[in-house]
């Protein structure tokens, strides 16, 4: 009886100190929303500047809704850490768990490095992103913002598409790009969003099995989608008229006959994965017509077999 009041008594105490123990919680937080409201702050929200690299983003950002930044370090902020210390908290892009995977070369490689830009070619750089390329980009398109930079180190991929920014490179050229480079340059950034749309979305999932399935056909002992355990030779490839072992001007046609408009970069005996093998149609989905694909590759079964799968789900997504 005893130790059944003790426990009681316990309870009770318990009960009493658990809303004393929320009330104190909830006078912190208050105290320290009072004291740092700038913590929430809008880091995408760009405001007008005398600078003229920061004024063209503002126009930019006035007209299309997208940030433009020039390093991907966006801003600093003076905080307090829970021990009263005093620190500076750097706000970057986040350029990890990529949309669209390394762009130029299809896959989904990872850089966080830049060469930035000289801010004296960034006025014109955004004059070109604002007349000549925006206006080619579909408006369903959802771009968080861009990062301006003169090139990714390591890599020499014109655009790439990390969590909450789009990467676009060669600042200093941008303005002297000619009809034929604009079109390029866009066909990369459609690629770089639209194929990961593809992939992840469930109602594709079906035809692009079909389209995977016409390369997966040429031997089934081995994943032709694993650059690990498939490569181009003689014993991976049966029935290819081509002499696998002669890697000189007949590289392409192998690639090409086993149903791939690219290897995989910069292996250029290793197949592509899935994903990369969806954006390189896809970019010559954005690239060429049907009638110059037909011409181009017309002379490859298995590659015009994909284009026919690929094609009609691409016009799809594009009437979204």
């Amino acid at each position: 009886m005893k130790k059944t009041n003790y426990i009681s008594r316990t309870v009770y105490h318990v009960l009493m100190v658990l809303p004393l123990l929320a009330l104190t919680l909830l006078t912190a937080c208050s105290e320290d929303e009072t004291t740092f409201p700038d913590y929430e702050k809008d880091w995408f929200q760009l405001e007008d500047s005398s600078d003229p690299a920061q004024h063209a983003a503002y126009e930019f950002f006035k007209q299309y809704g997208i940030p433009i930044f020039f390093n991907d370090t966006i801003g600093t902020q003076q905080r307090v850490d829970v021990f009263g210390n005093e620190y500076t908290f750097y706000k970057t892009l986040t350029l990890n768990a990529a949309i669209g995977g390394g762009q130029s070369s299809y896959g989904d490689a990872f850089y966080n490095t830049f060469t930035y830009a000289d801010r004296s070619v960034i006025p014109d750089a955004i004059q070109y992103l604002r007349t000549q390329l925006m206006p080619t980009i579909p408006t369903f398109l959802h771009i968080h913002s861009i990062l301006l930079v003169e090139a990714i180190n390591g890599s020499s991929d014109d655009v790439y598409v990390g969590l909450n920014t789009l990467v676009i490179t060669k600042a200093s050229l941008l303005a002297s790009y000619q009809a034929d480079q604009t079109k390029k340059l866009r066909a990369v950034v459609l690629r770089s969003f639209i194929g990961k749309k593809l992939t992840g979305d469930i109602n594709y999932e079906e035809g692009l099995k079909r389209f995977y399935s016409v390369s997966r056909a040429i031997y089934e002992a081995h994943d032709v989608y694993n650059y690990s355990t498939w490569y181009f030779n003689a014993n991976n490839m049966p029935g290819c008229p081509f002499d696998p072992y002669d890697w000189s001007v007949q590289a392409k046609d192998k690639m090409l006959w086993a149903g791939f408009l690219d290897a995989a970069p910069p292996y250029f005996n290793s197949s592509p994965t899935e994903q990369a093998d969806v954006n390189m149609f896809t970019e010559a989905y954005f690239t060429y017509t049907d009638e110059e694909f037909q011409t181009m590759y017309g002379a490859y079964p298995r590659v015009m077999e994909k284009w026919s799968i690929i094609k009609p789900m691409l016009d799809d997504v594009m009437k979204q």
